[in-house]
């Protein structure tokens, strides 16, 4: 069973062409997605992260037969052989794809791109659901009480105020405010305009209440305009950019 925060997905040496296309569709689907280049450098990020999925290109950086020793090695590992693994690739051979699921074992899937985008999402959205990768977590989220770049400011009808991204997700945010304000549950905030690193987003939002633990931090639900979709999918990469970079500080 995946744990209450779900699984990690990783996308391992995914062909270039497409490998925005399928970060997108799954950072809409609310799964948290990492990407990796390095096939021996993921070997170690596999074992700090176990109960992990990850779709693995096997299309370069190995012929046919050192992929497929790479994840046998992977699947009979200690370290990583808890790791749920599907195939990517342009090969459509049915032979191949029996290989990878029937003898080798990857439980996740033989995507072949060939058959275009949809059908291939349709495939990977398939095998997350089925591997319980949100868990009983409905949205990603970035904690960022760390970082000094995520701010925010919104007028309020005793002036302008500023304050402090603590954790975000695409439907919501915790926030301290720099001064004192006196805000009550269901006020509403007009264009809070959030500024995580150097992306500025514009989007309304309504206080929900403070934190049981903290009074001074408020939990604001962001609402969108009807039809508009550029400040949630700003928020979406922010959130990817900003776990991508705890994956990639690891040693």
């Amino acid at each position: 069973m995946a744990n209450d925060q779900g699984r990690r997905v990783f996308l391992l040496n995914p062909p270039s062409v497409v490998e925005q296309d399928l970060i997108e569709a799954l950072l809409a689907a609310e799964y948290e997605v990492y990407l990796l280049k390095d096939p021996e450098r993921a070997r170690s990020v596999f074992a700090r992260y176990p109960d992990s999925i990850a779709f693995i290109g096997i299309d370069s950086r190995f012929d046919e037969s050192g992929w497929q020793r790479y994840i046998r090695g992977l699947l009979s590992n200690k370290s990583t052989g808890d790791l749920r693994i599907g195939v990517l690739s342009y090969n459509n051979d049915r032979a191949l794809a029996e290989k990878y699921l029937m003898e080798i074992g990857a439980q996740c899937g033989f995507v072949a791109l060939k058959t275009g985008l949809q059908e291939s999402t349709r495939i990977m959205l398939r095998a997350l659901e089925a591997n319980e990768a949100r868990g009983r977590r409905r949205y990603v989220r970035a904690r960022c009480a760390e970082d000094r770049a995520t701010t925010f400011n919104v007028n309020l009808p005793s002036g302008s105020a500023t304050g402090r991204v603590l954790d975000i997700s695409s439907v919501g945010m915790a926030a301290r405010f720099s001064s004192y304000v006196d805000l009550p549950a269901k006020s509403v905030l007009r264009d809070i305009q959030l500024k995580l690193h150097a992306t500025l987003v514009h989007v309304d939002g309504v206080i929900l209440g403070r934190r049981e633990d903290d009074a001074g931090v408020f939990i604001v639900l962001f609402q969108y305009r009807k039809g508009e979709q550029k400040p949630r999918h700003q928020i979406r990469r922010f959130i990817h950019a900003a776990l991508q970079r705890q994956i990639d500080s690891l040693a």
